[in-house]
């Protein structure tokens, strides 16, 4: 594993500032109708881990917990057994850093709904380690935004479920401040 310094100097603003005004005022966003956060997102986490964050239509299957490759689960009858893809994957050596991204940065209904959804993607995904304990996989939840920072309560409630002991070091849930801290703090040999 390597770093890059330069994501270092970067200062990533934590999730508790990144306000719906933070947002607006910020080069890369547009208008929010297109999928500016993801692609800011992408790049920070290419310049912390100095690899490809590449693209990927991996899903979970929610009632076996296996990893699929599925491009368009919804023309399919059983659609709703599938959990949005993941987007993006870095592979570093024998393992797959399977990523997250998320930015939400108002509260409302729809916010809510949306990271209820995450926490049932980030539950499944550890189900999926609790089966396949010796899988390669980790998954990188980047809960970016302050409404995500107001919830970090929920999401902590569940990766601290005593049935996910074992395995809960592989799953990484916070914001993109904390994972380049974390990416840091794990190659400090270099």
């Amino acid at each position: 594993m390597s770093i890059n310094l330069n994501a270092e100097i970067s200062k990533i603003t934590p999730s508790f500032e990144q306000t719906k005004n933070w947002r607006s005022d910020q080069p890369w966003y547009n208008n929010g109708k297109s999928n500016e956060c993801e692609i800011y997102q992408r790049r920070l986490i290419e310049e912390i881990t100095n690899s490809t964050c590449h693209k990927t239509n991996t899903r979970l299957h929610l009632s076996n917990k296996l990893l699929v490759e599925k491009t368009r689960p919804m023309k399919e009858q059983d659609g709703y057994e599938y959990s949005e893809d993941f987007d993006g994957i870095v592979k570093n050596n024998d393992i797959d850093l399977l990523f997250n991204l998320k930015m939400v940065c108002d509260s409302g209904g729809a916010q809510t709904r949306s990271l209820r959804e995450v926490y049932h993607f980030i539950r499944t995904q550890l189900e999926h380690l609790v089966l396949f304990p010796n899988s390669n996989k980790y998954f990188i939840n980047i809960l970016d935004g302050n409404t995500c920072y107001q919830n970090m309560d929920k999401f902590n409630y569940l990766l601290n479920q005593s049935q996910y002991e074992f395995i809960k070091h592989r799953v990484f849930i916070g914001d993109m401040h904390n994972f380049q801290h974390l990416w840091t703090k794990l190659n400090k040999i270099v």
